[in-house]
C-alpha cells in the first residue's frame, strides 16, 4: 500500500513527516512525501519517494508578498491573515494541480493545515482512506494552556472556545483556494465552514505535541489524538559542518540564533544587537542565516567578533543540545527540537501560532516571557537571555527534555495509522476515527 504524505509549509511542516514517513516504511508501507522542491535534500537517505511541488518554498518567502507578509507579522492579526490568504492563494493553481496527480496514485494520504481541505475535496465520496496531521493545538476548546490561539491563555473559559472557533474559520478562509478550486473543477459548489468543521470532525486527526509540552484538553473530541513529537530515528546523528564542530569544540556551549524562514526587516540591525548582547554578558553565539537572512557576513566589515560564528543551517537535533540557550522565531518544529534538547530558549514569534510556544517556554519555565518581533531590542533580549541561563530554566529545561525524548510521537502515530488503515481494509468503512484509539500494536 502507498501512503502519501503532504509536507506544505516551512521545514516545520515537512521534517515530521519524515519522521512519520520512516516509521510507515519500518511498517512495510511504500511512503511519498510531497513538499517544494527545496527540501528533497531533507528527504533524501529515509527510505521515502520525494515528489516535489511545482514551486518553490525560498520563492515564496523572498517575493514580494510574501516579504509583506511575514516581515510585518504579530503587528495586526487581521491584516496578518489577509495576507497569509492572498499567499496561499499565489500557489493554489499549481497545488491543485499537484494534488490531483499525486493523490491520484495514492493508496492513503496524511495531510496537514494547508492540504487538509483540498484533500478532503479530492477525496470525499471515494475509498481513500485520509488522515488529517496537526502540528499545534488549534483544535477548538477552552483551554487556554491547550489552545494555540486563546484569549485567556491561562485558564479555562467559554471565550476561548468561541475565539478558537473564530480563528478555525479564518484559517478556512485562508486555506480553501486550493479546495474551492478542485471542488469547481469536479462541479461541486464551494466549501462552507460548516462543512470543512464537519469534515474534520470525522477525518482521524494526529496531533504532533509532546504531553508534556501541550497539555490534553478534556474537550477535544474522540477525533483527536495526541502522540508526542514526531522526530526522526536516531535524532543528532547527522553530522555538522565541520567548522561549526571546530567552533563548538573551542569553548562553551553558544547561544544559538535563527528565525527560520521567517524574513525579518533589518537583519543586519538584529545580528549587531545579538553581538552586542553577547560581548556583554561574556557568551559565545551561533546564527543560522537560513531564509531570514541573518548573514553574519553582512556585519563582517564592521569587525564581527571571534566568539561569534554564521552558518547556513544546521540540523536542529545535533546542535541544539551543544547550546547553552537558543533564541528563535517560535516555529513549532524548533520549538520541538529545543524542548527535546532540554535548553532554555527565548521566542520572537513572527506570525501565526508562534506567540503559543513562547507563552508555554514561559509558562513552563524554560525560558523568559516572549519578545514579540517588532518588540525586540538589545536591551530586552539581553535581560531575556539572563533570564534564560539562569539555574532555574537551565534545570527545568534539562528536566523537561528527559520527559519529551520518553515519547516516540511518530511510532505512535505509525502504528495507529496502520491500525486504522488494516481496519478500513477489512470492513470498507471511512468512519474509523475509533480505529485511530483502540488499534493493538504490531503489523
Amino acid at each position: 500500500m502507498r501512503v502519501l504524505l503532504l509536507g506544505m509549509g516551512s521545514r516545520g511542516d515537512v521534517q515530521p513527516m519524515v519522521a512519520l514517513g520512516e516509521r510507515l516504511v519500518e511498517r512495510g508501507y511504500a511512503v511519498s512525501l510531497a513538499a517544494a522542491a527545496d527540501f528533497r535534500d531533507l528527504v533524501a537517505g529515509h527510505g521515502i519517494d520525494f515528489e516535489a511541488f511545482s514551486f518553490e518554498l525560498e520563492e515564496g518567502v523572498r517575493s514580494d508578498l510574501g516579504r509583506e507578509w511575514l516581515q510585518g507579522s504579530s503587528t495586526n492579526q487581521v491584516r496578518e491573515a489577509r495576507l497569509m490568504r492572498r499567499a496561499v492563494a499565489w500557489t493554489a493553481e499549481a497545488l491543485a494541480g499537484d494534488l490531483e496527480r499525486l493523490v491520484a496514485r495514492a493508496d492513503a494520504v496524511v495531510s496537514s493545515a494547508l492540504t487538509f481541505d483540498a484533500v478532503d475535496a479530492l477525496v470525499s465520496g471515494t475509498s481513500t482512506p485520509h488522515v488529517y496531521a496537526i502540528f499545534q493545538p488549534v483544535w477548538p476548546s477552552e483551554y487556554g494552556p491547550s489552545l494555540a490561539f486563546a484569549l485567556r491563555p491561562h485558564g479555562r473559559s467559554v471565550a476561548n472556545l468561541a475565539w478558537s472557533l473564530l480563528a478555525g474559520r479564518a484559517a478556512h478562509d485562508i486555506v480553501r483556494p486550493t479546495g474551492d478550486l478542485l471542488r469547481a473543477r469536479r462541479g461541486l459548489p464551494r466549501g462552507s465552514f460548516r462543512s470543512y468543521a464537519a469534515a474534520a470532525r470525522r477525518t482521524p486527526t494526529l496531533l504532533a505535541v509532546g504531553r508534556a509540552v501541550v497539555p490534553p484538553a478534556p474537550d477535544w473530541p474522540p477525533a483527536v489524538r495526541q502522540t508526542g513529537f514526531w522526530f526522526c530515528r536516531a535524532p543528532g546523528s547527522e553530522p555538522l559542518d565541520p567548522a561549526l564542530e571546530r567552533f563548538l569544540d573551542a569553548g562553551p556551549p553558544p547561544v544559538h540564533l535563527g528565525f527560520g524562514s521567517m524574513p525579518t526587516a533589518d537583519p543586519v540591525a538584529v545580528v549587531r544587537g545579538f553581538c552586542a548582547v553577547l560581548d556583554r554578558l561574556g557568551l559565545r553565539g551561533v546564527v543560522s542565516a537560513g531564509l531570514a537572512g541573518l548573514a553574519v557576513e553582512a556585519i563582517s566589515e564592521a569587525g564581527l567578533p571571534t566568539s561569534v560564528l554564521g552558518i547556513a543551517g544546521a540540523p536542529h537535533e545535533a546542535l541544539f543540545p551543544r547550546c547553552s540557550a537558543v533564541v528563535h522565531h517560535g516555529g513549532a518544529g524548533t520549538s520541538a527540537a529545543a524542548f527535546r534538547a532540554g535548553v532554555p530558549q527565548v521566542v520572537v514569534p513572527h506570525a501565526a501560532d508562534q506567540p503559543y510556544w513562547g507563552r508555554r517556554v514561559s509558562d513552563l519555565g524554560v525560558g523568559p516571557r516572549p519578545i514579540a518581533r517588532k518588540d525586540l531590542t538589545p536591551d530586552r533580549l539581553g535581560a531575556a537571555l539572563e533570564v534564560a541561563l539562569s539555574a532555574r530554566a537551565r534545570s527545568t529545561a534539562y528536566d523537561l527534555g528527559v520527559r519529551v525524548r520518553t515519547e516516540d510521537g511518530a511510532d505512535d502515530a505509525a502504528r495507529h495509522i496502520d491500525g486504522f488503515l488494516r481496519r478500513q481494509a477489512v470492513d470498507g468503512s471511512l468512519t474509523g476515527n475509533p480505529c485511530l484509539r483502540t488499534t493493538p500494536r504490531g503489523r
